[in-house]
């Protein structure tokens, strides 16, 4: 059922396409994601649910949905030396059960690990679901190349906003940093492996995002 539902939302998603005028990158900007000011500066939101992801009672199974239709969005997962899109989006609370929000692609440039271009994806701040209040768990977000790692960036201090962050590749390798905000206790690197999360690193020095491998660990 599950199967059945993420492929009919897929082939509604590319008929859209097909008809020509559509653009999730282009139409998707002020319906499914946006930016408004806050505080001085210009923040993401998100619109939620995204249809492509079933609601559960566990976010392990929010995370496990989320690679296959994430890498169907436009140039999410590009053939080697063409130009990449990231996604961000987040993983939130309503009513007692998780869901995901759909993805944004607000963006600034810079050059990836490959010295490829490609659009780095800016963290949402607020999700909006009409349904009632929401509470943001994690924020998730995707590398357009393949076999990528979370980068020193994506572990910086700076970058944290949730518990927890959740990166994928088109390889669908998924990995999870936790940054145990405001604890003196090292922040965790795991790598999704089946259905269980493996500890690949350790991260001591939160401020710079230093990865330090752990026994058994390939960080």
């Amino acid at each position: 059922m599950r199967f059945v539902s993420w492929l009919s939302w897929l082939v509604a998603f590319t008929l859209l396409g097909a008809c020509g005028s559509y653009s999730y990158l282009r139409e998707g900007r002020g319906t499914y994601y946006g930016t408004e000011e806050r505080n001085g500066g210009e923040v993401t939101w998100v619109r939620g649910p995204w249809p492509a992801i079933h609601s559960s009672l566990k976010a392990d199974d929010i995370i496990d949905q989320l690679c296959a239709p994430l890498m169907e969005m436009p140039a999410a997962a590009p053939a080697r030396g063409e130009y990449g899109q990231e996604y961000c989006g987040v993983i939130y609370s309503q009513e007692g059960a998780y869901y995901a929000s759909w993805p944004a692609a607000i963006e600034s440039l810079r050059v990836s690990q490959e010295n490829k271009d490609f659009k780095d994806c800016r963290l949402p701040y607020r999700v909006v679901d009409e349904r009632g209040r929401t509470a943001i768990l994690a924020d998730y977000h995707t590398h357009p190349w393949r076999y990528s790692r979370m980068s020193l960036q994506d572990r910086w201090q700076s970058h944290q906003r949730y518990s927890f962050r959740i990166q994928m590749d088109p390889t669908c390798t998924v990995q999870m940093y936790i940054p145990h905000i405001g604890e003196s206790r090292p922040g965790e690197v795991y790598v999704r492996q089946g259905h269980r999360w493996q500890l690949i690193g350790q991260v001591k020095d939160k401020m710079n995002g230093v990865i330090l491998s752990v026994p058994g660990g390939t960080p």
